[in-house]
């Protein structure tokens, strides 16, 4: 159902918007604004969802302990030797942008 999917999408979209801080390990990082549509009989027909606010500057500098957005990691660390051969990934350790913090291990 469309309810489903809007409820399951939620965890992908965080991954893009949330970020280890030192006070909390998935910290939103972004603003998200979902416009949900309905019909005559008052059931989800479809769902707008925008992003706003994100703080960019993380992309590219995060404190010590932190890390930048989940999604890099997650991509790294859940990909297939193949995957990885084949999109050019090397680990996060030897990624400037995921290794400044010294934190580029997502804990299982």
């Amino acid at each position: 159902s469309i309810e489903t999917q809007m409820l399951d999408s939620n965890p992908l979209l965080e991954s893009f918007g949330n970020a280890k801080t030192l006070r909390n390990n998935n910290s939103s990082r972004f603003g998200k604004y979902m416009e949900v549509n309905f019909n005559a009989a008052h059931h989800i027909k479809g769902c707008n969802i925008v992003s706003y606010l994100l703080e960019k500057s993380r992309v590219v500098k995060q404190a010590q302990g932190e890390r930048n957005y989940h999604i890099f990691y997650m991509l790294l660390a859940g990909a297939s030797r193949e995957q990885r051969q084949g999109l050019g990934l090397k680990p996060a350790d030897q990624f400037l942008y995921l290794n400044l913090s010294g934190c580029e291990v997502i804990p299982h």
